[in-house]
């Protein structure tokens, strides 16, 4: 072996390690669709495992996160007063009113005066009905809504292309940190090999 190859071989030991570890990141969304290799079936772990991943993440994120029942207590804690307020002043001045005052001989009597004591009228009975309302719509939620088949769905539906943009805009510092181990390691692999076959009289500067 000449010393033109003892030299190198710490390098190419150095680019092999990082060309296997970009080949690996690359593997994790590619190829997206199975390829065949003689007899390998070949497809990238995201693309997949998918559907698993689905499975997976929405049991976990139902269980660990955000279970159906905290959802609907957050519901039931909703406070709808003001929107009511502001939605019984809409309604009285901006159709009743004017739907009032368009009546013959009855328009006349209606004034600011009269759509104002109607608007507190109407605040107050919606704001009466605002807990009973509420509490349909969190049973209603509970009834209807399967949170864990709802996330499934979602996370197994969601676009691979989006996904691995995502994940490389987050990750590209330790994509980039792994590439990098990969040429540190392989070229002190390089290293060690030269000095072993030293050692061991193979080879000789």
């Amino acid at each position: 072996m000449g010393p033109t190859i003892i030299i190198l071989t710490p390098f190419i030991t150095a680019a092999i390690g990082w060309f296997t570890n970009w080949v690996a990141i690359k593997m994790l969304f590619h190829p997206r669709e199975p390829m065949r290799v003689f007899f390998w079936k070949w497809q990238g772990l995201i693309p997949r495992r998918q559907e698993q991943l689905a499975t997976e993440a929405a049991e976990i994120i139902e269980r660990e996160i955000m279970q159906q029942h905290i959802i609907v207590h957050e519901i039931r804690k909703i406070e709808l007063g003001p929107y009511l307020e502001e939605a019984a002043h809409k309604i009285v001045w901006e159709r009743v009113g004017p739907q009032l005052k368009a009546i013959p001989l009855l328009g006349a009597f209606i004034n600011e005066g009269i759509l104002a004591k109607f608007e507190v009228m109407a605040a107050a009975s919606m704001k009466e009905e605002s807990g009973p309302l509420m509490e349909k719509v969190a049973m209603q939620f509970e009834a209807s809504v399967n949170l864990r088949t709802l996330i499934e769905e979602n996370i197994a539906a969601f676009d691979l292309e989006r996904l691995e943009a995502i994940v490389n805009q987050v990750a590209k510092r330790e994509f980039r940190t792994i590439e990098r181990l990969g040429a540190v390691l392989g070229f002190l692999i390089g290293c060690l090999q030269i000095v072993i076959l030293l050692l061991s009289g193979t080879i000789t500067l």
